[in-house]
């Protein structure tokens, strides 16, 4: 029997009180991030209207500018796109929506060609492009600039928003709530660096804040990854699914200032072999694809390697590997082991899984269009369908720019319906909680604090006992603020997004994908399908995601 009894509640703002004084914008279009997704919605939207990019850093400080690993087109002459497809569903574990998926890898070839013409210098080999080979895919169709894809991607996009008259760009705004008029969404309360308070509105909001691999500590991400922007969706009353869906990518070396260094996919792809600390290699004996299994499968098979020989790491051996081969493919990962004084040419790099992808977040319909009217979605922060229970190697720059693209299309089709809202027609009902004083302040430590206690208790290998004790244990953590003090907003929205993580892997009685449960191990039929949270509302499974905005969109 399927258990959704449990609720989430939240209060609508994370404020207690709003703020006095408050510089009002007006744009045609709001954008919420500054990555991949975000700069190719700006791109987009911005051949028609005016758009406002909000940002918390700059674009080259994103995710996207992180991500060592390709972009995955079907471009050889045995690939096709219905291959890639067979391949995403494969690794999605039965979660994937097929059609989210045929949109993806249809365009991505194309999408290929217009990166490389926008200056992306992707490698070439002979007349085409040289293709990588990654974990889970059956063909080569990974294309890399080095080991830095998503920085030169991001660059090149980030360069030509900047030169954009029509695209405004907004750098060091916290989104703090989003606003509403009735239950369309008008725009965001933002916080500047320097305290100042803004209300920035627009007929159409596009949230592209990211993920959230930061509230487990060590990760790939970036220490601003706290899923604060799917927060920002829950309490303003967007659906929201499969955040018990979360990524560890297998191999990810702690550097000396303790924060994770990811070794790309292609690190595998191209031959490095796993090690336990004896030596031993032991993936065979987990998968018969060994280490290009798909990457739940091998961060589990990493996971038994540490706990048998009680270590907290394993070896990535890329010693095999001639010199132009290592230099050519991997420069930024040579160059940062041996800024940590291990030269991988000689000595295999110590690794263990981290936090890296989050498969699940606002749900979306096929054109990126939340459940609240007026506000899109695309990125990691958004769940598409796309990646299932368990994210394809990278689809995931790839879907930033796709549905990127999507949600700004469907957000100038309901532009060119004319503008929805009056100046100064958007609330913000604070919905204040009787909430101990506890709940208003965090603690100086909360950050590692939260960590710890994601690792402990919501990591790669989960069961029920540890994930009522982290619900519990997040009960002591502030849901709303007091004050307009940055971290603490932070504290509040970072808290609220592990919550949703926490419960919906608690609400998940099997193990499928990036989910593993040791109370149960093995996949069920009865859980094929999308736990969908929204907020006052109890759980409820979906069959699509694209079919939760079918019955939970308000008319416009």
């Amino acid at each position: 029997m399927l258990d959704l009894s449990l609720m989430l509640p939240a209060p609508r703002s994370v404020l207690t009180t709003l703020p006095r004084a408050i510089q009002r914008h007006h744009s045609d279009l709001l954008i919420i991030g500054g990555g991949a997704a975000g700069l190719v919605a700006a791109l987009h939207a911005a051949e028609h209207v005016d758009v406002t990019l909000l940002t918390r850093a700059t674009p080259l400080e994103s995710n996207s500018a992180r991500a060592q690993g390709g972009v995955a087109a079907a471009l050889d002459e045995n690939d096709a796109p219905p291959l890639h497809v067979e391949d995403t569903l494969i690794a999605g574990a039965g979660l994937c929506d097929e059609q989210a998926v045929a949109i993806l890898t249809h365009a991505a070839p194309a999408l290929m060609f217009e990166l490389a013409a926008l200056g992306v210098p992707f490698e070439q080999q002979g007349d085409g492009f040289a293709l990588g080979l990654e974990g889970g895919h059956s063909h080569r169709r990974i294309l890399h600039v080095g080991d830095a894809t998503g920085w030169a991607i991001t660059n090149a996009l980030a360069k030509r928003a900047l030169a954009h008259p029509r695209i405004t760009i907004r750098e060091g705004f916290q989104a703090v709530d989003l606003l509403k008029d009735g239950e369309r969404v008008v725009g965001v309360l933002a916080l500047d660096a320097l305290g100042g308070w803004h209300d920035f509105l627009a007929p159409a909001t596009i949230l592209a804040t990211g993920g959230a691999g930061a509230l487990y500590g060590l990760t790939s991400n970036g220490p601003g990854a706290l899923g604060e922007g799917i927060a920002l969706a829950y309490r303003a009353g967007a659906a929201i699914a499969d955040m018990e869906f979360v990524q560890f990518h297998p191999t990810v070396m702690r550097t000396k200032s303790g924060e994770g260094f990811l070794i790309t996919e292609a690190a595998r792809g191209e031959g490095a072999i796993l090690l336990d600390v004896n030596g031993r290699r032991f993936m065979p004996e987990y998968d018969p694809r060994a280490e290009l299994a798909p990457r739940d499968i091998v961060a589990r098979g990493i996971f038994a390697a540490m706990q048998a020989t009680n270590s907290d790491h394993v070896l990535l051996d890329m010693t095999h590997f001639s010199a132009h081969t290592f230099e050519h493919h991997f420069p930024t990962i040579s160059a940062r082991c041996r800024a940590e004084g291990l030269d991988p040419a000689t000595t295999p790099i110590p690794i263990a899984p981290a936090a890296h992808y989050l498969m699940g977040g606002i749900c979306t319909d096929l054109r990126g269009a939340t459940s609240l009217p007026g506000l899109y979605a695309a990125g990691e922060c958004a769940c598409t369908g796309v990646h299932g229970a368990n994210r394809l190697a990278s689809n995931s720059l790839l879907e930033c720019m796709v549905f990127g693209r999507q949600a700004a299309a469907a957000a100038l089709e309901a532009l060119s319906q004319g503008p929805r809202i009056q100046p100064n027609s958007w609330t913000l009902d604070v919905g204040r909680e009787p909430l101990p004083t506890a709940h208003l302040q965090p603690q100086p430590d909360w950050r590692n604090e939260l960590a710890q206690l994601m690792r402990t208790h919501a990591g790669l290998i989960r069961c029920a006992e540890q994930l009522r004790n982290a619900l519990s244990y997040l009960d002591a953590f502030p849901r709303q603020i007091s004050s307009g003090q940055s971290d603490a907003i932070t504290a509040a929205n970072a808290v609220l997004a592990a919550r949703l993580v926490v419960a919906g892997a608690l609400i998940r009685s099997e193990s499928r994908g990036a989910h593993f449960r040791s109370d149960y191990p093995e996949t069920s039929k009865a859980w094929q399908g999308h736990v969908v949270f929204t907020r006052g509302q109890q759980p409820r499974m979906v069959n699509t995601i694209a079919s939760v905005n079918a019955s939970l969109k308000v008319a416009a």
